[in-house]
């Protein structure tokens, strides 16, 4: 082959793909186990229907905890954007900078550092 590391490669791949398959019996075993919380809570759900008590149910307590983890995701992210946005525009302005040089050095004019 022409890539060197294309064992390596061929590694790293098939360790993700164990990974994936571990990680989706994860999730499997996660679902099935809210949905058996889920049906166990059915009776304490009408008791509290039943006598008039207001509650939140637990999926309403997940699906906020997920919104909530999944919004601090998406501000991190946008941290770090903004911070890559910066780094980007410096690099900009040295390239300008370098560029500016480079024009006056071949002008025969003395460069300023």
């Amino acid at each position: 082959t022409f890539d060197p590391n294309a064992k390596k490669h061929s590694d790293t791949k098939k360790d993700m793909y164990k990974l994936r398959a571990q990680i989706e019996e994860e999730l499997e075993m996660l679902k099935d186990k809210m949905a058996q919380s889920l049906e166990a809570f059915g009776p304490t759900e009408d008791a509290l229907t039943q006598a008039g008590i207001e509650f939140v149910h637990p999926g309403e307590e997940v699906e906020d905890s997920n919104l909530n983890r999944r919004g601090k995701m998406v501000e991190y992210r946008a941290h770090l954007a903004k911070q890559e946005e910066v780094k980007i525009c410096a690099e900009r302005e040295e390239l300008k900078r370098v560029k500016a040089i480079q024009s006056q050095q071949y002008r025969g004019k003395p460069v300023l550092e």
